[in-house]
């Protein structure tokens, strides 16, 4: 069965997705805490390699989620921040041969030959799926040279929702950062030492009980598009045949929102 086309939105502006990713056949691969902290390096390096701007994250014994805001424009990324970025990712050292590199050239009249390479570069920019490869790549490299580890780390590619700003993108954001609360592992969020939460742009708002709230959202996790029944459809049309969703409804999770893709799951708990 083909898979489906991952929802991503179209376009310049600003978009909000919820991204998970699981270890393969659900092993512990993670269950040491300077293993969660290298996670949470590269996963913080490789946004700010990627202009993605993390809300929330935890890193759990196998799995990990980030909420993350993805701004794009016509603008490109000039040389400077590119190598910026670079810096961040890979550190002062190879930014600086990396200058140096694209200086020789251009001294011998090879300029399009940089702009090829800063145009690779910028190719990589804004966007959720070179923001994870480039996450995936570089921790992989570090997991695998320090547990002497040869198999694969990774169970399939990683699930993503497109999420509505506002009381959506909190609600996801509360969901993330409770996990350790939810399994049984800490009493508060504030108290486990691999997670994070930026404060939302719009509070959280509805009387939804925390506990029924964590439920949910858990389940929501699974779809591709979350927010208000506006929201859901308007993406499902605009994606249309390419997505296959435009004849996928909008379902409601009763004191939540709206979802596709995911939504019996979401719908089994409300009912």
């Amino acid at each position: 069965m083909a898979r489906t086309a991952r929802v991503k939105k179209t376009g310049n502006g600003t978009a909000y997705y919820h991204l998970m990713s699981r270890t393969n056949d659900r092993r512990f691969l993670f269950d040491r805490g300077r293993v969660k902290t290298q996670l949470v390096n590269a996963l913080r390096r490789a946004a700010a390699f990627s202009g993605v701007e993390i809300d929330a994250y935890v890193a759990m014994d196998n799995h990990f989620h980030v909420v993350c805001k993805v701004v794009r424009t016509d603008e490109p990324v000039p040389e400077s921040e590119l190598l910026r970025r670079v810096a961040a990712l890979k550190g002062d050292r190879v930014a600086e041969e990396l200058a140096s590199h694209w200086q020789e050239l251009r001294c011998i009249g090879m300029e399009s030959v940089v702009m090829e390479a800063q145009d690779r570069l910028r190719m990589r920019m804004n966007d959720i799926s070179e923001f994870m490869k480039t996450f995936k790549e570089t921790f992989n490299a570090w997991y695998k040279r320090d547990r002497k580890y040869t198999g694969t780390i990774w169970s399939g590619r990683f699930m993503s929702t497109l999420i509505e700003g506002g009381r959506y993108r909190a609600m996801c954001m509360r969901y993330v950062y409770l996990n350790p609360v939810r399994a049984g592992i800490v009493a508060s969020a504030a108290d486990y030492a691999w997670s994070w939460i930026a404060a939302p742009d719009e509070p959280f708002a509805g009387p939804v009980p925390e506990g029924r709230l964590m439920r949910r959202v858990a389940q929501i996790g699974g779809g591709k598009i979350f927010g208000s029944e506006a929201f859901v459809v308007e993406i499902a049309f605009a994606l249309g045949n390419r997505f296959r969703s435009r004849h996928v409804p909008a379902r409601v999770v009763e004191g939540v929102g709206f979802a596709t893709h995911g939504w019996r799951l979401a719908k089994e708990v409300a009912s």
